[in-house]
């Protein structure tokens, strides 16, 4: 302690300066080296808390990247979603005289040829086989063929098991509309009937299956030689099957079994 009481007095009257400007002199150097050793270390290390800082921005913002696009796309479905089910309301209005529930796809057939959809409603909801399946424009999409407590299967009009009675809205000619692995073939034509490309065929009501004015589709191609019997037709979907997500179907409709004369 008295030593230190010494140097500390030395100090404050000049006489340990040579030795501290010696001091100074010799460690001068040293700690210039050491400045120049530290001095990357130190910017490494800054720059790992600014690249760590970045990082973590970086994910957050990704994260948040996503989040709205995720958002967007679910906003275009809902928006999809409900364009389609204002089109359905349509087509409720359209028939006005029939009661009708909406219903959600939720799988399709995958047996080759075969043109089947299950829909989410089945016999709890009120479902019943032979109800017929609508979508916008009034257009027939098939018949429940299959029934279960909570979903049903619709057949399809394209499906090879699927036959409709229909006429030529423009000429009244009356024919069988039946699927053909995805397309349809009006049957039973006549010869002789008026029938061109661009005609509407609908439901003749026939037979009791389905109602009367349904849509089924519009004439793609005409053909057949003029020595057979019967006329080819073949009808285009207006509806886009493979693509539809929601369907209305028809309970009030109650299909009539007839009996052979």
């Amino acid at each position: 302690m008295g030593v230190a009481i010494v140097l500390l007095a030395f100090s404050g009257i000049g006489l340990l300066r040579p030795v501290e400007d010696v001091s100074y002199t010799l460690l001068a150097p040293l700690e210039e080296g050491l400045r120049g050793i530290a001095q990357p270390v130190a910017d490494i290390v800054s720059r790992y808390g600014d690249t760590h800082d970045l990082t973590q921005e970086n994910e957050a913002l990704r994260a948040e990247n996503e989040r709205l696009t995720a958002e967007v796309a679910r906003l275009h479905e809902d928006t999809a979603r409900l364009d389609e089910y204002e089109r359905l309301l349509g087509t409720r209005d359209a028939l006005a005289g029939h009661e009708f529930v909406a219903a959600t796809i939720v799988s399709t057939d995958p047996t080759s040829g075969r043109r089947r959809v299950a829909i989410d409603l089945g016999r709890s909801d009120g479902l019943r086989v032979g109800m017929p399946v609508v979508t916008e424009g009034s257009t027939l999409v098939g018949t429940i063929t299959k029934v279960a407590d909570d979903h049903a299967w619709v057949t399809l009009v394209t499906d090879i098991d699927s036959a409709v009675s229909a006429h030529v809205l423009e000429s009244r000619a009356q024919g069988i509309v039946a699927g053909t692995y995805g397309q349809m073939q009006m049957e039973f034509v006549d010869q002789n009937a008026a029938v061109k490309e661009g005609d509407r065929i609908v439901t003749s009501g026939l037979g009791g299956t389905y109602p009367e004015g349904l849509v089924v589709g519009r004439v793609e191609r005409v053909g057949g030689n003029p020595q057979e019997l019967f006329r080819s037709v073949t009808i285009a979907p207006l509806a886009s099957l493979s693509k539809l997500e929601s369907v209305l179907v028809m309970v009030s409709f109650r299909p009539t079994e007839l009996t052979a004369p």
